[in-house]
């Protein structure tokens, strides 16, 4: 049986069934290979089931009008100015700041947050309900004090937006079915991310990723770089954005090779950059 393991520190073993047939299997970092095997072979018939389910559904899919490479650059380019100007608006409510907004075609996000305040977002929002679309901007907006999905976070974005439940519960109905309206040969936006970190003891630690939030939970809680387990916490001081992992490996390797104050005046440089923006 083909499935993807991810390993964390839940304590119990889960599987989930994706909408294309996909099996994800979640256990915890230390669960042995023959435990897994068998935890799957137990749970064979109920996989099997869904998985008829999850096609059965994919089936019975309405076709939907797809957008042109023409549309999706208009629709792109309006994102970009009314993502603007709602961003600016609810900052100012919320009491944050942010960089650089991105207009992406994706096929899988909504919004995201990066660690040191990009905003990315989806020009499919600009389809959906105007009150949906500023949802997803105060949640992303949000992460700027909590990055998380705690209490803390979803009382923020209730602060900023009461009904926001009601808007989410659109999204999770309606949202695949804005994203079918992508071209099947549309490839998702991808970034690719060369960072430096600062460790407890104060030396700096370089590394690249396509994730950079999930990447720096890592560090810190253990399971990044060996380098950073045991010079924890460390927090994030500079990153760059490449469109391809080669670029960010090739860039990574160049920073290893710079001395600690070639590196220090790399941060310095970026924050002096940065505190010209927004």
């Amino acid at each position: 049986m083909d499935y993807e393991l991810i390993r964390s520190k839940r304590k119990t073993a889960c599987i989930q069934i994706k909408s294309d047939g996909r099996v994800l299997v979640r256990v915890p970092n230390r669960m042995p290979k023959y435990e897994i095997e068998r935890f799957l072979e137990e749970k064979r018939e109920w996989i099997i089931h869904n998985q008829k389910l999850m096609q059965q559904r994919q089936e019975q899919k309405p076709e939907v009008e797809k957008l042109s490479s023409k549309e999706l650059k208009l629709l792109s380019q309006i994102a970009q100015e009314k993502l603007t100007i709602v961003c600016e608006y609810y900052s100012k409510l919320i009491g944050v700041s942010y960089n650089r907004i991105t207009i992406r075609k994706q096929k899988t996000r909504w919004g995201s947050c990066s660690a040191k305040g990009n905003l990315n977002f989806n020009c499919l929002l600009l389809l959906a309900p105007e009150e949906v679309l500023d949802y997803v901007v105060v949640h992303e907006l949000c992460h700027r004090r909590e990055m998380n999905h705690s209490a803390r976070f979803w009382a923020l974005v209730e602060g900023a937006m009461p009904e926001y439940k009601t808007h989410r519960k659109w999204l999770k109905e309606h949202g695949s079915e804005l994203m079918a309206r992508l071209p099947d040969q549309e490839k998702e936006s991808q970034v690719y991310y060369t960072y430096m970190l600062e460790c407890s003891d104060g030396t700096f630690y370089t590394g690249y990723t396509n994730d950079l939030d999930k990447r720096l939970k890592a560090h810190n809680n253990g399971t990044g770089a060996k380098y950073t387990r045991l010079r924890r916490p460390v927090h994030l001081v500079y990153y760059e954005e490449y469109p391809t992992k080669e670029d960010a490996m090739s860039r990574e390797a160049l920073i290893k090779q710079l001395t600690r104050r070639q590196k220090e005046r790399l941060i310095e440089d970026d924050k002096t950059r940065r505190g010209k923006g927004h």
